[in-house]
């Protein structure tokens, strides 16, 4: 019975910014063929879903790659709070949101 793995070429670091890195992974399929993954790489980050007074708090961000401005949940990385993803909803909550976690 052929292999279902895949045998891993390289891996590189083709972009990375602030908030993300993008690497491409080069690898032969089981039947002989080249293949290429590009896989996002992010931090660690948190979503929260705020409620106050029965209603769930969104926060307006404007977002490049589609040009408009979109309601969103407040989110962040968890560097500031040194990897602490508690730390880090209670800072983006308060940073975006302007609501001070209980």
């Amino acid at each position: 019975m052929p292999s279902s793995e895949l045998t891993p070429l390289s891996s590189d670091i083709v972009y990375e910014n602030p908030w993300l890195r993008v690497r491409e992974d080069r690898f032969i399929r089981p039947g002989g063929a080249e293949g290429l993954y590009g896989v996002v790489e992010k931090d660690d980050f948190a979503v929260i879903a705020a409620v106050a007074n029965g209603q769930v708090q969104l926060v307006e961000q404007f977002r490049y790659p589609v040009q408009g401005r979109y309601w969103e949940l407040p989110q962040g990385v968890a560097k500031a709070a040194n990897g602490d993803l508690l730390e880090t909803a209670k800072i983006e909550l308060r940073e975006e949101a302007g609501f001070v976690a209980e």
